[in-house]
């Protein structure tokens, strides 16, 4: 059986492998008014079907806000949603981190960005650890 950093044991249940790396990035987060708040933050992991975002401005983030996702060496931003947090900044932590699940890309989003995530696997030589995600997939 398989033990994730989560805790979870069994078969592995995510559909995307995880790239794990720190990437710093700036974040606009669409308010309920139409207007924008931009932050700087910083990228956990990415996959083709999201990211983990922390940041240290919580900016009005809250479940199913709308975000868009701009990455040092990316060709443009991704969008995205906030889906769920995984940890709130309190007294002793000044950072949030949340799940931010991406948008419904276009087919140019969509290779620009599995250009970014599978290059930065090569970059972090990480490609093993992708092999071994799909081999644990099918088991």
């Amino acid at each position: 059986m398989h033990t994730s950093t989560s805790g979870f044991t069994g078969r592995e249940r995510r559909r995307h492998y995880r790239v794990v790396g720190e990437w710093p990035v700036q974040v606009a987060a669409v308010e309920l008014s139409g207007g924008l708040s931009e932050f700087g933050a910083r990228v956990l992991n990415i996959s083709m079907g999201g990211l983990l975002l922390e940041t240290e401005s919580a900016a009005g983030l809250v479940v199913d806000r709308v975000v868009q996702v701009a990455f040092p060496g990316a060709e443009a931003p991704v969008p995205g949603t906030v889906r769920r947090f995984l940890s709130y900044a309190e007294e002793h932590s000044q950072a949030t981190r949340c799940g931010v699940e991406l948008a419904e890309l276009s087919v140019p989003e969509h290779a620009m960005w599995t250009r970014f995530v599978f290059g930065e696997a090569r970059r972090l030589g990480q490609e093993g650890a992708r092999r071994a995600f799909l081999a644990r997939r099918s088991l």
